[in-house]
């Protein structure tokens, strides 16, 4: 499945990956559900692509550059907004950070994105907003495992998801670190965030030029896809 899924020039329905694996339709919604779940696959207008799981791999494994926006375009734009940037996905549940540009972050914060650690999608800024512009199958998938383990986050999340897809970014203070503050920022790909990083300030709340660096960085994705 994943094989025709790969070799397609376009994404495929199920019943046309189920053709192509000679496999009951029935039988292949339970397989393509749980290669989707496992962040294998991405449903796309109810139609199936690859996923990030496999190219996360390849990128903790240093064999190939991250995609969505390559590391020279990343460094333009950290420059430009004048904060450093990092890169992230979503695999399954999971947020993935697959390269920074500009300056470092402290130790144990970078170290996140350096090593590629999976991140708690509900608990960062870059997860709520991929999550937020999901499609609703795998979003509730997510959701749904998440409602006992951190009803509190889903909660939030669930008052904040309509505001999030309006606006095209999502905030964190201090969700993932008590430290940080982050600002996502959406790119032509729902399934790919740009995130902005900031030491919070004593009271928490939103800090001025880390929102100044998000407008900046949106007006400059809107000049190119």
């Amino acid at each position: 499945m994943l094989d025709a899924v790969a070799r397609a020039p376009r994404p495929l329905s199920l019943t046309e990956i189920a053709d192509a694996a000679g496999a009951p339709v029935s039988s292949a919604h339970d397989l393509l559900d749980e290669l989707t779940a496992l962040g294998h696959l991405r449903l796309v207008d109810r139609r199936y692509v690859l996923g990030w799981r496999a190219h996360t791999l390849t990128v903790i494994g240093g064999t190939t550059r991250p995609a969505g926006v390559d590391h020279a375009r990343l460094g333009r734009l950290s420059r430009q907004c004048g904060a450093p940037l990092t890169l992230a996905v979503l695999v399954g549940d999971a947020v993935h950070y697959l390269d920074h540009a500009g300056p470092r972050a402290p130790g144990r914060i970078q170290a996140v994105a350096d090593d590629h650690r999976p991140r708690p999608a509900l608990r960062t800024a870059a997860g709520r907003l991929m999550l937020a512009r999901a499609e609703n199958a795998p979003r509730d998938r997510v959701l749904d495992a998440l409602r006992a383990e951190d009803p509190t986050a889903v909660a939030a999340f669930d008052a904040e998801i309509a505001t999030i897809r309006r606006e095209g970014i999502a905030r964190s203070d201090g969700l993932a670190d008590p430290d940080i503050a982050a600002i996502a920022v959406g790119t032509s790909d729902p399934s790919v965030a740009l995130l902005l990083t900031a030491r919070r300030g004593p009271r928490g709340g939103r800090v001025p030029h880390l929102e100044a660096a998000a407008r900046s960085l949106l007006t400059q994705l809107s000049h190119r896809p």
